[in-house]
């Protein structure tokens, strides 16, 4: 017993997830442990090109239910279990009531409160780290996302949209429900699949580009992924030492100048972020090399289960241009099962509805409350603001260069200011730590919006031409530029969610 006890205690000697997190500052062994189960994805999607692909089904769900079990396990240890129990609760509400809108009510009824108080009873304050809530959330989505389907799978085709047709199921059995939740290829950090492209990879009847030996040709499309994710994930390891959350919150931080902190609460909020961008293109990876991304009305082929939008992200100028373009899945699966499910409550009602789901299954922090609230006055104000300039700039007519050029780049620095002073309280969390860092920053931006709102109401906006009716229908804002909205209409096709004219923005949902 003694020398089984050495043993382990040796082998978590040479654990990554205990050495990492001694010279990196930014991770805790929650997160490395994480982010070695993202990069697990390659190998195993590789076992399954050799010798699972285009198995009989029953394999296919063996396979992903076992791997994705083993992976989830060791990230989480013996707090699986509260995944289990979730899915068996919604398991048992499939059995009792059918294909109902009882079974949706409560589905999404329990789940929510089993996530929520998981986040009251797990959440610490201090730092953030790796624990059940994390699966549970994304297995929250999936089985309120598989209910409305089967619900929808077995109601009249004629109340249903054309959207909800292509998603529809007629039933599925428990092995099914299992491995959809549990599969390797999104079971932690998503990417949202849908149950019927799920159903349709294991069953053999998805079509895709193959190589000389039948498999998915898509292993340089995933290695690309796997590279550019990688990037990413170490300069969120190496930037740890440049920015730190122990120091936007210590009490020395207001000793510097205004414009040190302000770039460096700036270039704190871009790192945090760039650890999603890393773990959501890796994963993006692997399932490209999986191959049940593929969707051949893309321009990528490969990209139908893409995270994030890099290019957008970084040249994008507003914040609107942000949201548009991070977590995408998870964006389009809030619009689809939420927004527009709750449409004729009215379009604020179902925003406000949409934007509390999206709060709560965040997390119960104020942060999340003062960060997802704090984005309708500041892309309010853009758009005011980009009124403003079209119209007076665009008076000039040989001066249209030079002010779009001095404009998009005034926009970029703007942007890259104003993210990281808007995601403090998404990172920090307490409110406590976030009015710490803007008292440090005199409230600068909620000052300027507080001004600026009114201001543009009471004495701008009668003095500008009415917007034409397209324009309001479509949103169109300085800086989108044709490229992005091609990306944008690229995004909504393989989401099956293109809106009239093909503007994603128009859904007005805004999600981080």
């Amino acid at each position: 017993m003694w020398s089984l006890s050495r043993t382990i205690a040796e082998m978590n000697t040479y654990d990554p997830a205990l050495i990492v997190p001694v010279y990196f500052p930014a991770v805790t062994p929650g997160i490395c442990r994480l982010v070695i189960s993202l990069f697990i994805v390659y190998p195993l999607s590789y076992i399954h090109r050799e010798l699972v692909h285009r198995k009989a089904k029953i394999y296919q769900l063996l396979y992903f239910l076992v791997s994705g079990v083993a992976v989830i396990y060791y990230v989480l240890g013996r707090g699986i279990i509260h995944c289990f129990l979730n899915i068996m609760l919604v398991w048992f509400i499939k059995l009792l009531f059918g294909p109902s809108r009882t079974s949706v009510v409560l589905t999404a009824t329990v789940t929510m409160v089993y996530l929520v108080a998981g986040y009251i009873l797990t959440t610490s304050v201090e730092v953030y780290d790796v624990v059940w809530t994390m699966p549970h959330s994304i297995h929250t989505m999936k089985l309120i996302g598989l209910i409305f389907d089967y619900k929808d799978g077995n109601t009249d085709p004629t109340e249903l949209t054309e959207d909800q047709k292509k998603h529809a199921v007629k039933d599925f059995s428990l092995l099914e429900l299992l491995s959809f939740c549990f599969t390797y290829t999104g079971g932690l950090t998503g990417p949202q699949i849908a149950f019927t492209r799920f159903r349709s990879f294991c069953e053999g009847t998805m079509k895709f580009d193959t190589d000389e030996t039948g498999k998915p040709d898509s292993i340089d499309a995933a290695l690309k992924k796997l590279y550019t994710g990688s990037i990413f994930l170490a300069a969120y390891l190496f930037g740890g030492h440049l920015f730190h959350r122990d120091t936007v919150v210590s009490p020395t931080f207001h000793d510097h100048s205004l414009l040190y902190r302000l770039f460096y609460m700036s270039g704190y909020g871009q790192l945090a972020l760039t650890k999603y961008i890393g773990c959501w293109t890796v994963m993006e990876g692997g399932c490209m090399l999986l191959g049940i991304s593929y969707d051949p009305s893309l321009t990528n082929k490969w990209g139908a289960l893409q995270g994030v939008d890099i290019g957008g992200h970084f040249l994008g100028y507003s914040n609107k241009g942000f949201i548009d373009n991070f977590n995408l899945t998870t964006k389009y699966w809030f619009i689809r099962y939420l927004f527009k499910r709750t449409r004729e409550w009215g379009k604020w009602t179902s925003m406000l509805y949409t934007y509390m789901f999206i709060i709560l299954w965040h997390g119960v922090l104020p942060g999340y409350w003062l960060a997802f609230l704090f984005e309708i006055p500041v892309i309010t104000a853009e758009k005011q603001l980009a009124r403003v300039i079209s119209h007076y700039c665009g008076a000039y007519e040989s001066w249209r260069p030079i002010t779009q050029t001095l404009t998009m780049t005034a926009a970029r620095f703007a942007r890259y200011l104003t993210l990281g002073y808007g995601i403090q309280p998404f990172i920090l969390l307490t409110w406590q730590d976030t009015s710490h860092v803007y008292n440090g920053l005199y409230w600068g931006l909620h000052v300027v919006l507080a001004i600026w709102l009114p201001l543009f109401y009471f004495f701008i906006e009668h003095r500008l031409p009415p917007m034409p009716r397209y324009q309001k229908k479509n949103k169109v804002e300085v800086g989108d530029d044709d490229e992005l909205k091609k990306t944008k209409e690229h995004l909504a096709e393989q989401n099956e969610l293109k809106p009239k004219n093909g503007d994603v923005s128009g859904t007005k949902l805004k999600d981080m």
